[in-house]
């Protein structure tokens, strides 16, 4: 079994992520693993022409073949507390008021006139205090709690009736994970743990150096955009690997042309490795 492990699905635009993709939709690699969770995955991976039962979102720990169905949550269906209206102003902004004060910013989905995506609600100084995010199908995704406007606590339901997870921030980074009731000191060593739980003997492929390198036990760096950058110059994060015998990525798949040129450079080459990308 091989696994794309990807970062966002907010990066599937971007040239190496979406060669990852594309290695799913040709069968090329069994499923397409999500780090980061997506309120309009199903949506986006539909578009994409993914298929949902080899789509794996990370946070959920589930397939997004398993993610609830619905019809949405309608705009002119929100209640609105204090005898408040909605509005709807210039450029689809659209706001809950009372009283004249703004209480909430509404967020609708893309491709849709009234699909409530994000409910931000408002303090007193204009912050955001409260934030709840809801699935296309309408079904609650998570809650987010801020203090003076900087997030402190994001719970995710996932379209269930109570929390499967929830992460901690402190000075703007996550720096605790609770999931299924079990504590982690990051969200990444939540992440790492299910990917030892859930991956087994699969090749775990990834295209970016940075923190999707150690979140499998043993992974693949693919570089379909090339080892060297327009300066002819290898990544720090690719070099640290390269140079690391017991980092976790084992091998470096490289075009025939940069590995000639890694090779005439001098760079470590125990873990290079020549691959065609097409």
């Amino acid at each position: 079994m091989k696994i794309e492990l990807i970062e966002s699905l907010d990066k599937r635009a971007e040239p190496a992520v979406n060669w990852q993709i594309e290695q799913v939709k040709q069968g090329k690699a069994d499923r397409l693993f999500l780090l980061q969770p997506h309120e309009d995955a199903v949506a986006i991976c539909q578009t994409l022409g993914l298929a949902l039962d080899c789509v794996f979102d990370m946070a959920s720990q589930r397939l997004l073949s398993d993610w609830p169905e619905g019809e949405g949550r309608f705009l002119f269906d929100l209640p609105v507390p204090n005898q408040g209206q909605i509005n709807l102003g210039d450029e689809g902004l659209v706001s809950l008021r009372s009283q004249g004060k703004q209480m909430a910013k509404v967020v609708l989905f893309a491709d849709s006139y009234y699909l409530v995506q994000a409910l931000s609600w408002i303090d007193q100084t204009d912050q955001v205090s409260r934030k709840e995010i809801f699935l296309r199908t309408g079904q609650l995704f998570a809650k987010q709690y801020f203090n003076r406007g900087q997030l402190l606590q994001s719970d995710f339901y996932f379209g269930e009736a109570v929390a499967s997870r929830s992460d901690f921030y402190f000075d703007g980074r996550r720096n605790f994970a609770l999931v299924n009731g079990q504590e982690y000191p990051s969200y990444e060593a939540a992440a790492q743990d299910l990917m030892q739980k859930v991956a087994g003997t699969a090749t775990v492929e990834i295209t970016s150096a940075g923190a999707l390198a150690t979140i499998a036990k043993t992974a693949v760096l693919a570089c379909p955009e090339g080892l060297f950058d327009q300066n002819d110059q290898v990544d720090a994060a690719v070099l640290t690997i390269l140079q690391n015998p017991g980092h976790p990525v084992e091998r470096v798949l490289v075009s025939r042309k940069d590995f000639a040129q890694a090779k005439m450079l001098g760079l470590p080459m125990e873990k290079m490795e020549e691959f065609v990308f097409d």
